[in-house]
């Protein structure tokens, strides 16, 4: 498994691929954004579009983030993830660290549906439950 930042470029070429995996994602919120929303923000550099591939180079899937900046410090908020074996690809969540800490991010949050809470500290040990936000700290 491979995981990716696309270019803006590489969104706006590679779109309805990436919007098909990540559909079912924003199906589920309560409609206070779009994927429409995350393409103009990707296009603008507001938002970053992530894809894992298998060794066959086929993306399997896809994740979007955008930083969260507070009056004391700055996060990298996963949005919504979307596509199949996660249990496979959530080892390389440490490129998703890492690109937070090069943009000086305290922290890693997801917002999401209940059963992230049970299941992300889980495959990723340091996520918690933070007013029903997962969050987990850089060190």
């Amino acid at each position: 498994m491979n995981v990716q930042l696309l270019s803006p470029e590489q969104v706006a070429d590679n779109w309805p691929l990436l919007k098909s995996f990540l559909l079912p994602a924003f199906e589920h919120g309560v409609g206070e954004s779009t994927p429409m929303d995350y393409l103009k923000r990707a296009l603008n550099y507001q938002a970053q579009v992530w894809v894992v591939m298998n060794d066959s180079g086929e993306v399997v899937s896809t994740a979007l983030t955008q930083f969260l900046d507070y009056s004391t410090h700055r996060t990298l908020h996963i949005v919504v993830l979307g596509g199949s074996r996660l249990e496979e690809w959530i080892e390389h969540y440490s490129v998703l660290e890492e690109f937070a800490k090069k943009n000086n991010c305290k922290a890693v949050e997801q917002w999401g549906r209940p059963g992230w809470s049970k299941v992300l500290p889980k495959l990723i040990p340091g996520f918690k439950v933070v007013y029903h936000v997962m969050r987990k700290e850089i060190t």
